[in-house]
């Protein structure tokens, strides 16, 4: 096994400030809702063109068990059932959905449901019916990221609000702004687990989260632990040993980990029935008027969320989606938003570290900063001579593309986006 080193780098790039907290974005007047919103997802439509939807209706499923289904952000008449573009350019079946009619959901206060008296497979049905996908780094339906753990008896629960890429804050603020309600969505998957192992793990800087959790954990015993504010502070070598696991026997018990935007997902469908049509999302870059986080409706352009703070001061230099370091950028700003999407980024042109690639020089940064200790240089010439076995045996699949070799390359060479093609042309069968 490949040994694995703290790497990392601090401090991190600077930001533009955000605001605390968040609000309910407009709703839009047509909701494009993307079928790939998870890996292995294959849908197909359950409605057609012309027909009147609910909130939060079923409008996609699939007979596939790594599939969830799809549901209406909002309540209307279907525009149509076809496809979309997606914000990479790459395209996905979809259905368009104009707003019409009166919402379930919205404004209304509805009572919470009795749970603890279900079983764990009964909870894990509410999950999956709900749509729930696992964010904002992995995209499994989440009923499967806790079916699978439930192999070790007992697992360990962790909580990750150590997610310290510049503008990844929108599950920090989600845990500042209820830390009740997470704090029951972690009962809820501690149920479904069966366990009693339950962790917090927050970053330095996000103090609010920490505060909330300590505040509304009672009787709940929840390990709070406080990391430092380095990147990358959430990978799973340092989680299981923030929470004692430290190889050897450790290596079998299974650490589960989830952001409080998957716990929020699941607290809503247990205790509201409500699938996951929305979410919250942290809007920044030096581009953005009013740099803030925001609940907005899967189905939202990216255009839209963008005029929800205000809009553009100016042309940026570049859009991402995700944090600065492991985002992808935006080729299409009217892509619609979807589960797994927690940050969009407009950075000036001053923020855009200029300047064509270069040629690697040889300094060895992109190796001291790699947390999993591998070569990023050597695997970048490896995939580009189409060495693709070689790059696997030099652990290709080992990165956790976190972006930091990119970040610290002198020479401006897009290893991680290098790394990724490798990937594929690996899975995709070339040798």
């Amino acid at each position: 096994m490949r040994a694995i080193s703290a790497g990392g780098v601090a401090p991190l790039p600077t930001q533009q400030p955000l605001e605390q907290g968040f609000w309910n974005a407009a709703v839009p007047s047509l909701c494009v809702v993307p079928f790939q919103q998870h890996t292995g997802s294959r849908l197909h439509s359950l409605v057609k063109p012309g027909e009147l939807v609910r909130e939060g209706m079923v409008v996609a499923e699939s007979d596939s068990r790594l599939a969830v289904p799809i549901h209406a952000p909002i309540p209307g008449r279907v525009a149509t059932v076809g496809q979309t573009t997606l914000l990479d350019g790459t395209t996905s079946g979809a259905i368009a959905i104009e707003l019409d009619g009166e919402f379930d959901r919205l404004g209304k206060n509805p009572e919470p449901r009795p749970w603890r008296d279900l079983s764990p497979e009964a909870l894990l049905e509410v999950i999956r019916s709900a749509g729930v996908v696992c964010g904002p780094r992995a995209s499994v339906p989440a009923h499967m990221h806790l079916r699978r753990s439930r192999q070790s008896h007992p697992p360990v629960l962790m909580l990750d609000v150590a997610e310290t890429e510049p503008y990844m804050s929108a599950d920090a603020e989600i845990v500042a702004e209820d830390g009740a309600g997470i704090v029951e969505g972690l009962e809820i998957i501690a149920a479904i687990l069966g366990t009693d192992r339950i962790h917090a793990a927050v970053a330095g800087g996000f103090s609010r989260a920490h505060r909330a959790i300590r505040a509304a954990r009672g009787d709940v015993a929840i390990a709070l632990h406080r990391l430092p504010h380095r990147y990358p502070a959430n990978s799973e070598y340092h989680l299981r040993r923030v929470v004692g696991l430290r190889g050897g026997a450790d290596d079998a018990v299974d650490l589960v980990v989830v952001s409080p935007s998957t716990v929020e997902a699941i607290r809503d469908a247990v205790l509201y029935g409500k699938p996951q049509i929305d979410r919250v999302i942290a809007v920044g870059g030096g581009a953005v008027q009013r740099p803030a986080h925001i609940r907005v409706r899967l189905g939202t352009s990216i255009a839209e969320v963008l005029q929800e703070c205000g809009g553009l001061l100016e042309e940026p230099a570049r859009i991402i989606a995700g944090g600065t370091l492991t985002g992808r950028l935006v080729q299409n700003i009217n892509a619609p938003v979807t589960k797994t999407m927690s940050a969009i980024v407009a950075l000036t042109e001053a923020e855009v570290r200029g300047g064509e690639e270069e040629p690697c020089i040889g300094c060895g940064g992109c190796v001291r900063a790699c947390p999993v200790s591998i070569n990023p240089s050597l695997l970048n010439d490896l995939i580009l001579d189409g060495r693709h076995r070689e790059a696997e045996a030099a652990g290709v699949f080992d990165c956790t593309e976190c972006g930091l070799c990119a970040h610290v390359c002198p020479s401006r060479i897009p290893l991680v986006d290098r790394i990724r093609d490798g990937k594929r042309s690996l899975s995709g069968g070339h040798s």
